[in-house]
């Protein structure tokens, strides 16, 4: 993707994010489709770098910013339901929507456990030092293997041709590959885990 793109599409998530956050728009609803860009792209998902809470075989893969507030609602809806009928979430961090989303990335994926960073990122979700977004302080320092992480799970984003996250990649019980653009709502949320192949 072009640099010019690719700043084009980071305005328009933080423009979305701070509308939202001030109350001017509402949440957008989830859209669910089968398409060609999800079936590309999970087949690539085997080079990302995840996440993963729960063991099983019906697999989500969620890419999320560690300032997404849309996320950070995904995450505390599936909490009873991860690990629950061989549910596994695979998250994929990303870092596009503030300039601290690469640097709490990189304090999650630079941390000796990962998945208990990304819990503290959520579990402390708008009490860290600026009052909003995730929760970890941010990296002093982002390695560059870091980097290469956030930039290639960055990459399998944008493939998606997704506009925000959080999106949703995963096989429903025909096999078909879906994409779920945007935080879906309980009814949506339960028709998705429950269609999980």
């Amino acid at each position: 993707m072009h640099s010019t793109r690719r700043a084009a599409l980071r305005m328009a998530f933080v423009a979305t994010l701070g509308a939202s956050l001030i109350g001017l728009a509402p949440l957008a609803a989830a859209q669910q489709t089968q398409n060609p860009d999800a079936v590309k792209v999970l087949g690539k998902m085997g080079k990302a770098t995840v996440i993963a809470e729960g063991h099983g075989s019906r697999v989500i893969y969620i890419f999320f910013d560690a300032n997404c507030p849309y996320c950070h609602q995904l995450y505390t809806e599936l909490r009873p339901r991860v690990g629950k009928d061989g549910l596994e979430i695979r998250w994929v961090p990303v870092a596009v929507l503030t300039p601290t989303s690469v640097t709490k990335g990189a304090a999650i994926l630079q941390a000796p456990d990962r998945l208990k960073a990304f819990h503290e990122n959520e579990n402390t979700y708008g009490k860290g030092p600026t009052g909003s977004g995730g929760g970890i302080a941010p990296a002093s320092k982002v390695l560059p293997a870091t980097s290469a992480i956030l930039n290639a799970n960055n990459a399998l984003l944008e493939a998606t041709k997704s506009p925000g996250v959080p999106t949703l990649l995963y096989r429903d019980k025909q096999g078909d590959a879906m994409l779920v653009v945007g935080p879906p709502d309980a009814q949506q949320l339960k028709d998705i885990l429950a269609s999980v192949k």
